[in-house]
């Protein structure tokens, strides 16, 4: 029998996939990264060797074409996509194995993120903010009259740009009319169960559209507490379970939602997607509208009836903002203006949510122009946008105001011109300011820009030697080493010294889409090396 361990390194599935390295596995199946003509991509590998039987073969296969069809139909950013060819059968003479091709998620998922940070537990701006993401994601599963099942914070990845996308559709249940009478005669389904985040009724094998949003609840709970929703106790009469003196952060509003989400029965739970969202709207409006009330003396006594619409375009929402302000407060207003300003630029820099953040920026420009934090923070959201266009002037704007940490813009600028290939300049604007960087992650950011503009000239005498100036400075980013061994393909002196360099840009962690790209490229280098057998027993995995 074939089992998935055929499938390795340097293998090429239906003349299209590249097997570039194994990422993951356990359960089902196992989990790698394949090379798509250049567009890295995750292929998942069912395993049938593990099921005795052929009714449970058959089941697990039903679940795995299940979830490829789901995904081919759904298009959103908080999904993976998958192409209608992207589910497919490969053998080598023997039992075919089911393999799915899918959209790569760049980040981590959202127990990782948390672990990364301590378990220090989110705000509730910021669970505001994601929880809006999750329930839009479900509204669109469940349009399709699909329920999830799996719902846990390591299935929900969060995006270098904020996004949240949900993953793992493995579990994913199709509410047709049949499943409906099931329901009703009290036949129990296929059971899936993640301690502490599945609800009851899913247990029992009755899953309904209520179970997503208990699974949420419960995700919260551990996002908004840094503990796991099983550490906590219950009430002992009513079965919710008592974790907010474990989230002071929390406003009340915020934590009544998460614990109607998350009630023992599914009819005293949301009803649906767009009754929490509805909720949220209002919550998140009134957010934002008591934090510029609670910062500007004066306004506590505002009228609670006017609310920022998310409805209306940016513009309107900055007029409508600022001519309020001016109108219950008075032009005395100004005279706190550069802590009105400071306050909403830190706020722009909490939020996960890009409008909010470009809301926040350019009112605090409005409070006060010369502030030169708020145009840097407004160019590198446009740069994640890829709109540099934008970025190019917002970071100008920042350099313009003699900030004393102009060299951070100044690396920016230079980045964006090695991007739009204009290498020459970014070379002379990083090496007039370096002298002035003075912290270590600006300082390894520029020196490892000006090797990226010098290889992009073709002067790999000169980027070596930058590139070597970064490796020295303390620093968990890999595009040093990355590029550095793409030198040494250049110049074709990958020998056994390089090994190392491309041991650390394999295992340290990208954050920028040229991180992703320079990995990838090093990714494949190892394929190579390790197809050839050139390099045996060198420790890198």
């Amino acid at each position: 029998m074939i089992t998935s361990a055929v499938i390795r390194p340097g293998v090429l599935l239906q003349g299209r996939y590249r097997v570039i390295c194994q990422i993951g596995g356990g359960g089902f199946g196992q989990v790698f990264e394949v090379d798509d003509s250049g567009v890295p991509k995750v292929l998942k590998v069912l395993k049938l060797e593990r099921f005795q039987s052929l009714t449970i073969k058959q089941k697990a296969i039903a679940l795995f074409q299940r979830e490829a069809e789901l995904l081919s139909r759904l298009k959103h950013p908080g999904i993976p996509s998958v192409e209608p060819e992207g589910y497919f059968t490969w053998s080598e003479g023997g039992e075919p194995l089911h393999c799915l091709v899918m959209e790569k998620i760049p980040g981590c998922n959202l127990q990782q993120w948390l672990t990364a940070q301590n378990n220090q537990p989110i705000t509730t701006q910021t669970a505001q903010e994601w929880l809006i993401q999750l329930v839009e994601i479900l509204e669109k599963l469940h349009q399709y009259q699909y329920l999830h099942r799996d719902i846990k914070p390591s299935n929900i990845m969060l995006k270098p740009d904020g996004q949240l996308v949900l993953i793992d559709f493995g579990a994913v249940r199709e509410v047709t009319e049949s499943y409906l009478q099931k329901q009703k005669g009290n036949e129990t389904g296929t059971v899936l169960i993640s301690p502490g985040y599945t609800p009851a009724e899913q247990a029992e094998g009755h899953a309904v559209p209520q179970s997503d949003f208990f699974a949420i609840g419960r995700t919260f709970v551990y996002l908004l507490t840094g503990k796991s929703p099983l550490d906590f106790p219950k009430n002992s009469q009513t079965g919710e379970l008592i974790w907010r003196n474990y989230a002071t952060q929390v406003s009340p509003e915020f934590a009544d939602l998460i614990n109607q989400m998350m009630a023992p029965f599914p009819g005293q739970r949301s009803q649906s997607c767009q009754e929490i969202l509805e909720y949220l709207g209002k919550s998140t409006q009134n957010t934002l509208f008591s934090k510029l009330v609670a910062t500007i003396p004066g306004l506590s006594r505002l009228d609670t009836k006017h609310k920022i619409s998310k409805k209306k375009p940016l513009q309107r929402r900055l007029q409508w903002i600022v001519t309020s302000l001016l109108l219950f407060a008075g032009f005395n207003l100004w005279k706190s203006s550069p802590d009105i300003a400071f306050e909403l630029n830190e706020w722009g820099m909490d939020s996960k949510n890009l409008v909010n953040a470009e809301l926040y920026y350019r009112l605090a420009l409005i409070f006060d122009p010369k502030m030169p934090e708020p145009s840097y923070n407004l160019g590198l959201l446009y740069e994640d946008q890829k709109n540099f266009n934008q970025a190019e002037m917002a970071y100008k704007k920042a350099i313009e105001q003699d900030w004393q940490e102009g060299y951070k813009a100044y690396n920016n600028l230079a980045r964006l011109y090695i991007l739009q290939k204009q290498s020459l300049k970014a070379v002379s604007l990083l090496e007039k300011e370096l002298p002035f960087a003075s912290e270590d992650k600006t300082k390894y950011a520029m020196l490892k820009n000006l090797g990226w503009a010098n290889i992009e000239l073709g002067r790999y005498k000169e980027a070596q030697t930058y590139l070597k100036k970064a490796i020295t400075v303390p620093s968990m980013r890999p595009s040093a080493y990355c590029l550095n061994v793409q030198i040494l393909l250049e110049l074709q002196q990958l020998k056994q010294q390089a090994l190392p360099d491309l041991h650390k840009c394999l295992n340290l962690e990208p954050k920028t889409p040229e991180e992703y790209e320079w990995k990838n490229r090093a990714q494949k280098i190892l394929a190579t090396l390790q197809q050839t057998s050139k390099y045996e027993n060198t420790g890198i995995e």
